[in-house]
C-alpha cells in the first residue's frame, strides 16, 4: 500500500511544482500563524486578518482532502493531484477544520467542565473545610492531596485516550467527507463507524501513522533550512493517500458509468497525449473520462466541468494540426485556428476575402507591361 502511494506521488506530471507549492504553503503557515496569534493577544483587532493568515493552512488541508478523494475513487491511479481550483481547496479546507472541531468538541467540553469546577472549588465563596475534613478522616492527613492527584491523573488518562481515538477516527471522518463532498457526509456516525471498523482502514492507519512518525523525525533536522517543510508536506500527502486507499472498500460501491465530467485535480491520462486529454477536459468529455465509484449508500462526490490540471498549471495548451498552402503541417492554437476559420468562412460568404499576393508577381507584371 505505502509503495504504491509513494509511486503515485512520484509519477505525477508536475511533482516538482506540487512539492514546491506545498512546501511553501506549509512553511508560510509555520511562520505566519504564530506571528498572527501573538499579535492578536497584544492587539485584538488583528484577529480580523485570520481568514487571510489561515489561507495557506486551509489550502493545504483542502489539498489533502483531494488526495483522500482520489485515493477512494481510483486509488490515486493518476498520481498526486495538482494545485488547481484553489477556491475549492480553500472551501474543503474550511470544512475539514469543521469536521475536526466537531470531533474535538466532547473533549473541549470535558476540559472546560474540569476548569470551571476547579475555579469554583478554589473560589473564596466556597468553603472546602467540611469536604477536606471528611476526606482526611477517611484517608488520612494526605487524603486531600491523593484525591486531587487521582482526579488530575484520571483527567489526563481520559484526555490521552480521547486524543488517540480522535487520531484514529479523524481520517475516517475526513475520508467520508472527501468521498461525498458534503460536510454532513463527514459527520454521519454510521459512515464513520463503517470506515473506522474496517480491517483495511485499520491496517492503513497503522501504516500512515508509522509513515508520519518517520517523516517528522526525518524533517526535524531539516526545518531550519526550509527543506523540512517540503518533507512534512510530502509525508502528509502520502499518509492521506494511504488513508484513502484504506477507506476505499468501506466507502465505494460498484463502478458506475462514466459521468462525462472530468475530475478536478487528477493527472493526465497516460494512454493519451496531453493535447487530447486537455481537449477532452475542456469539452467535458474525452480521454480523461473514467468510470467513477459511487458510495455504497448512493451518495457521490459532485464533479464539475473544468479544464484539466495540465491546462491550468500551464504544462500544455490544446493544439491541433492544420494544413495550409504555404505552411503545411503548421501547428496552431485551436482557438486561434477556430477564429481564423470562422473569419475565413465569413469573408468567403461575403465575397470580400483578402488574398496575399507575392511582391515579385506584382512587379513582374508591371515590368512586362
Amino acid at each position: 500500500m505505502l509503495p504504491r502511494v509513494t509511486k503515485a506521488l512520484a509519477r505525477s506530471t508536475d511533482v516538482t511544482g506540487t512539492l514546491v507549492v506545498g512546501g511553501l504553503l506549509t512553511l508560510s503557515t509555520w511562520i505566519a500563524l504564530p506571528i498572527w496569534a501573538a499579535a492578536t493577544l497584544t492587539t485584538p483587532p488583528v484577529a480580523v486578518a485570520g481568514p487571510l493568515v489561515l489561507t495557506p493552512a486551509l489550502v493545504v488541508r483542502g489539498y489533502f482532502v483531494r488526495i483522500l478523494a482520489d485515493g477512494i475513487e481510483n486509488g490515486n491511479a493518476d498520481g498526486a493531484a495538482s494545485f488547481v481550483a484553489w477556491n475549492d481547496l480553500y472551501r474543503d479546507g474550511v470544512r475539514s477544520v469543521l469536521v475536526s472541531a466537531v470531533l474535538l468538541a466532547p473533549l473541549a467540553v470535558l476540559l472546560a467542565t474540569a476548569a470551571v469546577a476547579t475555579v469554583v472549588l478554589r473560589s473564596l465563596s466556597t468553603d472546602l473545610r467540611p469536604l477536606t475534613a471528611a476526606i482526611e478522616g477517611a484517608l488520612g492527613p494526605s487524603g486531600t492531596a491523593a484525591v486531587a492527584a487521582t482526579a488530575v491523573g484520571l483527567l489526563g488518562v481520559l484526555t490521552a485516550a480521547y486524543l488517540l481515538a480522535y487520531a484514529y477516527v479523524k481520517p475516517a471522518a475526513l475520508a467520508a467527507f472527501a468521498a461525498s463532498g458534503r460536510l454532513r457526509g463527514g459527520l454521519r456516525p454510521s459512515r464513520i463507524v463503517r470506515v473506522a471498523g474496517s480491517s483495511r482502514y485499520a491496517a492503513a492507519w497503522v501504516v500512515a501513522a508509522a509513515t508520519l512518525v518517520a517523516g517528522y523525525a526525518l524533517a526535524g533536522p531539516l526545518v531550519l533550512i526550509a527543506i523540512g517543510s517540503v518533507v512534512v508536506f510530502a509525508v502528509r500527502a502520502i499518509a492521506h493517500g494511504v488513508y484513502g486507499r484504506g477507506a476505499r472498500d468501506a466507502l465505494s460501491g460498484p463502478a458506475a458509468e462514466p459521468s462525462g465530467v472530468t475530475r478536478v485535480g487528477t493527472g493526465d491520462d497516460s494512454r493519451s497525449s496531453p493535447a487530447v486529454a486537455a481537449r477532452g477536459a475542456l469539452a467535458g468529455t474525452g480521454a480523461n473520462d473514467r468510470p467513477t465509484r459511487s458510495l455504497g449508500d448512493g451518495g457521490s462526490r459532485p464533479h464539475r466541468i473544468e479544464a484539466s490540471p495540465a491546462v491550468q498549471s500551464g504544462r500544455t495548451v490544446p493544439l491541433r494540426r492544420s494544413e495550409t498552402d504555404d505552411r503545411p503541417g503548421d501547428l496552431r492554437d485551436e482557438s486561434e485556428a477556430d477564429s481564423e476559420g470562422g473569419a475565413d468562412s465569413e469573408s468567403e460568404a461575403d465575397g470580400g476575402g483578402f488574398e496575399w499576393v507575392a511582391a515579385d508577381r506584382l512587379s513582374g507584371g508591371k515590368d512586362k507591361s
